[in-house]
């Protein structure tokens, strides 16, 4: 059925519209990945937060309470494309450094593929940071029909430029691509609004006038640091006196005005459907969430605030790990204290949201289908049981020029209530030598803040044993992790021109 479309600014055009409530066709779907974010630094738990959009869209969706992501940027994505924990993917704990030779492995069928195969029309637009050195490894290559982003981890968020080697200044290159090709008109533009007009631009150019849904993965580089922010941000927080967490605020805030501007575009597309008329975002699922928990005090300090919840990003305290997150327009509002993994997301997206079959999926992913929880008022979680990671290093000769985790091993797991922690528990503990012995037990019901560890009070001791036994199962299943010395044919200044970030330099891993 074709229906009429009135964009601000367009001609009317046709669109034929997939999805709206009450309907079983498969909406649009939008998932906002924001770069360690911490617990604290949304207004909805945290009022002095400059975020009307990103607050107005959870205050009129499903706040999603348990919200859990791995404690770094490369294994929660890894987890989030391919439903499966990163200890199966060879990517856990710690990201891919721009010159290891690295990437998820193509044997995963990643969310976009998925979704390609059910007609949706799919774009990356972003942060990947799933690696890059192997054409196989790129956005393209992986079920997105188009990319618009940085291939790497992090950089200057106006030059997009950053060292490949940390230790050494002529490596540095530059890192912002269209599909396959370098994009130099992106310098000088903040990384969000990028990211916002290339949004507009795939709902107002490329989607207006196709009959299939979309799928739009916007992995946003704010709030990563570096703190590279305009003063007009930084200004709406004069009476905060950390300089950090002012400018770390600030994006915060450059965050929401790109969701506004994207929320707006959606809101402006119009059509009828039997004498009805309708918004493209009434027809488009957003889901938001961090990538992990924000660097708060500490080594590393960035801004970030993970309040009240104990640690950081990079561990596997709730600060790590528990993260905000909401989604709109599933059919559910309110607040869920309902366990969520980030693994979900891939079932749910698949088999609950965009009409799937649950069995084209492998029979061993991670992830369950949480579609009940989602849009059901009385729905509850798949969930009892959540793996938070498992850093099985102790084997390992660690190639990393900063951090040395070689022999480090930890791992925690929640079930019910009931956490452990066992070994280490954060990379500055990892790198210690944390005994792999050690245990950590806490009722998160009652000890969300996880100030009073039970371990050493026998009338625990069952459930630390049956705990134990649940990690052991993952730790048995856990793969080595990949984690290759650099191979300096990654250097920019091996690009023709020189300075780019490029593609080419190794071999994708099949397994």
């Amino acid at each position: 059925e074709q229906n009429m479309i009135h964009l601000q600014g367009f001609l009317p055009i046709f669109l034929t519209i997939g999805w709206c409530s009450g309907d079983s066709s498969p909406p649009n779907i939008l998932f906002i990945l924001a770069d360690d974010l911490g617990w604290n630094d949304v207004p909805w738990n945290n009022p002095e937060v400059i975020a009307p959009t990103l607050a107005r869209l959870a205050g009129e969706g499903l706040i999603l309470e348990n919200n859990y992501v791995q404690p770094t940027c490369t294994p929660s994505r890894a987890a989030l494309m391919t439903g499966y924990y990163p200890m199966h993917t060879g990517n856990q704990y710690v990201p891919i450094r721009s010159l290891q030779p690295a990437g998820v492995p193509i044997k995963f069928n990643f969310l976009s593929q998925y979704l390609k195969n059910l007609g949706y029309s799919t774009h990356g637009v972003g942060k990947w940071h799933l690696g890059y050195c192997s054409p196989e490894y790129l956005p393209t290559q992986r079920g997105f029909d188009t990319f618009h982003g940085l291939w790497i981890g992090a950089g200057d968020h106006f030059l997009h430029t950053n060292m490949a080697d940390n230790h050494d200044p002529s490596s540095v290159g530059y890192d912002f691509h269209k599909n396959e090709d370098i994009y130099y008109e992106a310098d000088g533009y903040d990384t969000s609004t990028l990211i916002s007009e290339r949004i507009s631009e795939i709902i107002r150019i490329e989607e207006v006038n196709k009959s299939s849904p979309f799928f739009i993965y916007a992995p946003f580089q704010d709030v990563h640091d570096p703190l590279d922010i305009q003063p007009e941000y930084e200004d709406l927080y004069p009476n905060e006196q950390d300089p950090t967490r002012r400018k770390f605020l600030g994006m915060v805030s450059r965050l929401d005005a790109a969701v506004e501007r994207i929320v707006t575009d959606l809101e402006e597309v119009e059509y009828t459907r039997d004498g009805e008329t309708r918004t493209l975002l009434e027809d488009t699922i957003i889901i938001f969430s961090s990538d992990n928990g924000g660097m708060s005090e500490g080594l590393g300090y960035a801004g970030g605030s993970n309040k009240p919840l104990r640690g950081r990003k990079g561990g596997i305290f709730e600060g790590g790990c528990r993260v905000p997150g909401f989604i709109y327009n599933s059919g559910r509002t309110g607040v869920t204290n309902g366990l969520f993994h980030i693994t979900d997301w891939l079932p749910t997206i698949y088999a609950g949201l965009a009409g799937g079959n649950v069995e084209d999926l492998p029979e061993d992913i991670n992830g369950v289908n949480q579609i009940e929880l989602l849009s059901r008022p009385s729905g509850v979680s798949q969930r009892v049981e959540m793996l938070y990671e498992i850093i099985n290093f102790e084997n390992d000769d660690w190639p990393d020029y900063d951090l040395d985790l070689s022999g480090a091993f930890g791992a925690a797991l929640r079930l019910s209530e009931w956490k452990i922690i066992i070994g280490c528990s954060s990379l500055i503990g990892c790198v210690s030598h944390t005994p792999h012995d050690r245990v950590l037990l806490f009722n998160l019901n009652e000890d969300p803040e996880e100030r009073n560890d039970l371990s050493n009070q026998p009338e625990y001791l069952d459930i630390i044993d049956d705990l134990k036994k649940r990690v052991a199962f993952h730790q048995a299943l856990a793969v080595e992790p990949f984690r290759p010395p650099f191979d300096y044919a990654g250097l920019p200044s091996n690009h023709t021109p020189p300075g780019v970030y490029h593609t080419g330099w190794c071999q994708a891993r099949t397994k």
